[in-house]
Formats: structure tokens, C-alpha cells, sequence
């Protein structure tokens, strides 16, 4: 991971024991740019002490990969959320998440060091099968929780679509000092709605 920003802001919707989840709410604001193979990278100045449960750390070093459609199935209703977020500590959580994941996505979560990194799932849903891409902004740790604004983003205005319900998820690698043990995510779907869920929504294989 190159380059340090202070806001880290990551396209995908792109992982271990569940240390927690929760859904979404609020706008994300672009930045870092992704890379071609739907990966991207932006890092952030470490922070905490790392044992303390309550530390911080505003500019976390983070790296996203996106999966494209939901892998959760999807596990949760667009009707009543905005999306679906999960935290693991350890890969073993998120072995349910992996069973139709590409080889590339599986090789994403393999690689986490999870000595040092938390591994986040975020996933939400458009009105087109041109919101196929979520953008995550503001990412940081937060009194031992994992905060973070993602937003569905939209086609241009010069280019067709085909009206069908799109599902798009990503993996949000979290290398930080101040390892989060709880995550609140603020999704704004394809439709402009947001939403939070503060983890007593449980979903898949959680």
C-alpha cells in the first residue's frame, strides 16, 4: 500500500471470525481511485496503542477489493435496509461469504494478516445494471469501532442502462494500531436512501 490521505475513500463492494456488523447510512464522498483489477489502495497515518479497546485513528491504512454481485445471497432485505456490513477479525468467519467468491477474492481474504489488519464487508443495491459499484469515504477507527460512509454509485448521464435490481459488494482491508472490534457503516443505496443498522440485524452466516 502507497500514499497516505486523510481521507480514504474506496470503490468496491469487494475476512475471518465476525467481530461485528452492522448496515449502513449516509453519503460517501469520492477519492482514492480504484485500479483496473477491481482493487485499490490508500493509506493513512496509524494510530492507538494497539491494546486499547476505545483507541482511535482517523487515517487507518486501508485497501479495498471489489466482488461485484452480493455474496451474502444477498441475506438481508433491500425493502427494509440499505445494505449489509460485517467486521472479522480472522478469515474462518467469513468462509460463508466465499463459497460462490471468485479465486481472486478468495486469494484477497487469504492474503489479510489478521495479526495486524480486520478484514470489513460492505454490500448495497441499485435500480440499474449500471449501479454496480459502491464507493466507500471517511474510513477510520473511532473509540474501537470501524466507521465508514458507502455510497452506490450511478451511471453517467450519457449512458444506457438496463432497469434491473443490481446487488454490488466489496471487502474493506483495515491495517491500524487501533484494531476496531465493532463497525458502523452509513450506506446510501442507488435509490439516494440510507440507513444504519447497528449489528442486531443478523444475516447468512453470521
Amino acid at each position: 500500500m502507497t500514499g497516505r490521505t486523510r481521507r480514504a475513500t474506496l470503490h468496491g463492494l469487494g475476512v475471518g471470525g465476525l467481530a461485528a456488523l452492522a448496515g449502513c447510512t449516509g453519503e460517501g464522498d469520492p477519492g482514492t481511485k480504484d485500479d483496473g483489477d477491481g482493487t485499490g489502495e490508500s493509506d493513512g497515518t496509524d494510530g492507538g496503542d494497539g491494546d486499547d479497546a476505545d483507541a482511535s485513528d482517523p487515517d487507518p491504512e486501508t485497501e479495498v477489493h471489489r466482488v461485484g454481485a452480493a455474496l451474502s445471497g444477498p441475506a438481508w432485505d433491500r425493502e427494509e435496509r440499505r445494505g449489509f456490513c460485517a467486521l472479522y477479525a480472522d478469515e474462518s468467519g467469513a468462509a460463508w461469504l466465499l463459497g460462490d467468491a471468485s479465486a481472486e477474492t478468495v486469494a484477497f481474504v487469504e492474503a489479510t494478516d489478521f495479526d495486524e489488519s480486520v478484514l470489513a464487508y460492505v454490500e448495497s443495491v441499485g435500480p440499474t445494471t449500471c449501479h454496480a459499484e459502491i464507493a466507500l469515504a471517511d474510513v477510520a477507527v473511532e473509540d474501537g469501532t470501524l466507521v465508514a460512509n458507502a455510497t452506490v454509485e450511478g451511471p453517467d448521464d450519457d449512458v444506457a442502462c438496463g432497469e434491473a435490481i443490481t446487488l454490488s459488494g466489496a471487502f474493506l482491508r483495515v491495517t491500524t494500531d487501533a484494531r476496531p472490534d465493532a463497525i458502523r457503516v452509513s450506506v446510501t443505496d442507488g435509490w439516494g436512501e440510507t440507513s444504519e443498522v447497528t449489528g442486531e440485524e443478523r444475516s447468512g452466516g453470521v
